[in-house]
């Protein structure tokens, strides 16, 4: 069932929490620091109920993640181990089970066997929970879940405010993405009064940024081109192996990218281990990234999206640049 008010999905909620002691907590793949928070903050909460929470990542989250309070508790998925026992599943931040990557590829019977609770900000999210809370006006799953506690009543502790802090602040880059309304910052005043440690997320997130990160910044952006509107560029792992940056790394560039005046759409193209292409799509208000990134199974919000795609760099420039020009500039 889909809800799109906090207040319509409290007694759904909490009935299948009466039914349940242990919740296993997962989000997306590559997690970015709202789904990291947003996790971190669901097992604070369902831990200070009496609940037995577990909290597993589905590869290494950001660096800045460190900062955060239960950090430690963050289980990452290996392949080829045993998911923890549970009554329920609690997704935060994303869309569909298929998103929480190895961990859904490994184990699709063992997550699809259980009751699910999907809170998510995603539009591309269909809802596929036994309770869906799902509101795309809003700019981080992080709010999202502050007002479902604030619904349910349940105590955020200092510990789940810095956390849902972290979301919020990374998820808005820092307050800055249109969707930022009043509500967002009477949000972020109720974690600072409820005790979220402020300024050591503050240092984590702005004032931590590794050199090497800084060294792919410059490769990527020497590589950088526009056309109409649109910036792009792209990182490969040759590159990655040269600054001694890992693939969080590519966040810097994505932010340095659609901050270039003129700019209407970018897309950094990254390439993986693998073989495949990672592309990170933004653009400005009218423009609408997502479609973009459904074609290739992808998804997001209309301003930040995201796919991957099997293929190579070039084949995958090739392949996006045409699709962003049409949603940039109409039918071509």
């Amino acid at each position: 069932m889909i809800y799109t008010d906090p207040r319509q999905a409290v007694e759904p909620i909490r009935s299948l929490l009466d039914q349940t002691q242990r919740i296993l907590v997962l989000s997306h793949v590559n997690p970015d620091g709202d789904a990291i928070g947003s996790m971190l903050a669901t097992m604070h909460v369902l831990r200070a109920l009496g609940k037995e929470a577990i909290a597993v990542a589905s590869s290494p989250p950001i660096d800045y993640c460190a900062v955060l309070p239960g950090f430690p508790d963050l289980l990452v998925y290996q392949s080829g181990t045993k998911l923890p026992a549970c009554d329920l599943i609690w997704m935060v931040d994303v869309a569909h089970l298929s998103r929480a990557g190895l961990i859904y590829d490994e184990h699709a019977a063992f997550l699809n066997n259980r009751p699910l609770i999907i809170v998510d900000h995603h539009a591309t999210n269909d809802g596929g929970g036994t309770v869906s809370l799902i509101q795309p006006q809003i700019p981080s799953c992080a709010e999202v879940l502050l007002d479902l506690f604030t619904a349910l009543a349940w105590p955020i502790s200092a510990d789940a405010a810095t956390c849902l802090y972290l979301g919020m602040l990374t998820d808005t880059q820092s307050f800055q993405t249109p969707n930022v309304a009043p509500a967002t910052m009477r949000r972020a005043a109720m974690l600072l009064e409820a005790g979220a440690a402020k300024q050591p997320v503050i240092d984590a997130v702005f004032f931590s940024i590794p050199p090497s990160t800084l060294r792919l910044t410059g490769m990527a952006m020497a590589q950088l081109q526009q056309e109409d509107g649109i910036f792009w560029t792209v990182v490969s792992q040759e590159m990655l192996q040269a600054a001694n940056a890992d693939e969080s790394a590519t966040d810097d560039t994505v932010s340095r990218l659609q901050r270039v005046a003129g700019m209407r759409a970018c897309v950094l193209f990254r390439e993986r281990p693998d073989g495949t292409v990672k592309i990170s799509l933004r653009s400005v208000p009218g423009v609408d990234v997502a479609a973009v990134a459904q074609r290739w199974g992808g998804g997001g919000h209309r301003q930040a999206a995201g796919a991957t795609l099997t293929m190579s760099l070039t084949a995958a420039v090739d392949a996006v640049l045409p699709a962003l020009r049409e949603a940039v500039h109409g039918k071509q």
